[in-house]
């Protein structure tokens, strides 16, 4: 009897935690925000995740690091970054290898690129 009634606890509160989740938000991409692009907490990230394993002090893939706030704003004012990032003419897109940045990181980049690049 002790044990039916432990089980029937254990498969109520289950059950009603199954069904009263809390709602997550969405991600809401910062390039769709009012607030400026931040090249340390915005873009580095972005960097970091999928560039910095081609592209650093060590692994300088084609001769290009994106570490520094020089090395990516050097490579932003060329058009490069962008033009790596972007498909073009239904062509795949050259970086990141093997992989794709998300709509977001994409705009996130080249909204920080339009607005000239602040080193914030």
């Amino acid at each position: 009897m002790r044990l039916t009634i432990s089980f029937n606890l254990l498969l109520t509160v289950s059950l009603y935690s199954c069904t009263n989740q809390h709602q997550v938000e969405p991600n809401i991409c910062v390039a769709n925000q009012s607030k400026e692009i931040s090249f340390k907490t915005d873009i580095i990230p972005i960097l970091q995740k999928n560039c910095w394993s081609c592209h650093n002090a060590v692994n300088h893939s084609g001769g290009l690091v994106l570490e520094t706030y020089q090395q990516v704003s050097e490579d932003a004012k060329s058009g490069e970054l962008y033009d790596a990032i972007v498909p073009f003419n239904s062509n795949p897109t050259r970086m990141p290898k093997g992989g794709i940045l998300s709509e977001c990181e994409v705009a996130t980049i080249k909204k920080w690129i339009d607005n000239k690049m602040p080193n914030n």
